[in-house]
């Protein structure tokens, strides 16, 4: 379950599971602009599940309290066998690697191991804040 908002905006600290259902009922429904994102973010689900991504997390304004959030971040956790798909000409892997290359969205970022995983919770487990205070993000279940 995702918790409450801080007082800041900000979801409690730590790695928040949840199912593609509840995020899109929490951040993806209340806006124009959010429902645009889900779309977004609905995407990349899908080519995760076909490529047999292990991990998949979401960060940005997408996950706060504002109404008008700019983006929606996301690491996405790559199969182990991921080049092979890609070599072997998968669409999914294709498309996938496609935006993950030339960063088109900007906003999707692989992590090719488990260490690569943990130094993008720990980036993007930080606001930008001068303080730099932790925050929560959302894992969500693939």
């Amino acid at each position: 379950m995702i918790p409450e908002f801080r007082e800041d905006g900000y979801l409690p600290e730590g790695l928040h599971v949840a199912t593609e259902a509840e995020v899109t009922f929490r951040f993806g429904s209340s806006t124009p602009r959010r429902r645009r994102l889900i779309l977004r973010l609905r995407r990349w689900l899908e080519l995760a599940r076909l490529t047999g991504a292990h991990r998949f997390l979401i960060d940005g304004s997408f996950v706060t309290a504002t109404g008008e959030p700019n983006d929606v971040d996301a690491v996405v956790l790559l199969a182990d066998d991921f080049e092979e798909q890609v070599s072997a000409g998968s669409d999914a892997a294709l498309e996938f690697e496609e935006m993950l290359l030339t960063r088109r969205p900007e906003e999707i970022f692989a992590a090719e191991d488990l260490q690569d995983w943990e130094e993008w919770v720990e980036f993007f487990g930080r606001t930008r804040e001068r303080d730099g205070r932790r925050k929560g993000l959302v894992e969500i279940e693939l």
